[in-house]
């Protein structure tokens, strides 16, 4: 029951707090430490969001834009062993400076995870006898027949932007030598080949 009794005052007192913020922002502030001691008094953990939006020094909700900051921070961690300084993972944190008090408190960013790709492995192609030439050549020609979906669906990407490429360096080619041929019968016709020509 008091467990009940001390959930039902935090959200009173935090409640209360929010409302008051802008007009009455010192009592808005006391109650938000008030809020604080009794979680403190209770060994209650504040949750990550309450930590961003509430200053954890003078009780000052946190509203960026008016007198509040943030900024990314990001520092490179670095560790010695011996001689030799090895860099490891960068840490990236946002920074929260209070308008109130001049507090920066600082929440570390989880890094997304890398992902990973694996290079396709030799070893699925199952390895045949030398015994029977003829069922093994077969075999080969099966195999190599149909690739994987992954790679013919690479392989097919990368012929459409070479046919893509060639095609358009083949029309740029055909409008320069159309060019030139007019160039010959008399018109005066500049483009971007003829100002890069060195005389």
């Amino acid at each position: 029951m008091a467990s009940a009794a001390v959930s039902t005052h935090l959200r009173y007192l935090n409640e209360a707090a929010h409302i008051l913020s802008q007009s009455a922002p010192s009592t808005s502030k006391f109650l938000m430490s008030r809020c604080h001691t009794l979680m403190f008094d209770n060994s209650l953990d504040q949750s990550e969001s309450h930590k961003r939006k509430v200053c954890g020094a003078c009780g000052n909700i946190i509203d960026l834009g008016l007198e509040d900051r943030v900024r990314v921070d990001s520092r490179k961690a670095r560790s010695r062993k011996g001689m030799r300084e090895q860099q490891s993972s960068e840490t990236r944190a946002v920074v929260y400076t209070c308008g109130s008090c001049g507090k920066k408190t600082r929440h570390s960013l989880n890094a997304a995870p890398t992902a990973i790709r694996k290079s396709p492995r030799s070893s699925n192609l199952a390895f045949l006898p030398a015994s029977n030439p003829l069922l093994q050549s077969s075999s080969q020609t099966s195999i190599t027949s149909t690739p994987s979906p992954g790679l013919s669906a690479n392989a097919s990407s990368k012929k459409r932007a070479k046919t893509r490429k060639q095609a358009g360096l083949g029309a740029l080619l055909a409008k320069h030598k159309e060019s030139e041929a007019r160039g010959a019968s008399g018109g005066f016709e500049l483009d971007l080949l003829d100002l890069m020509k060195k005389v």
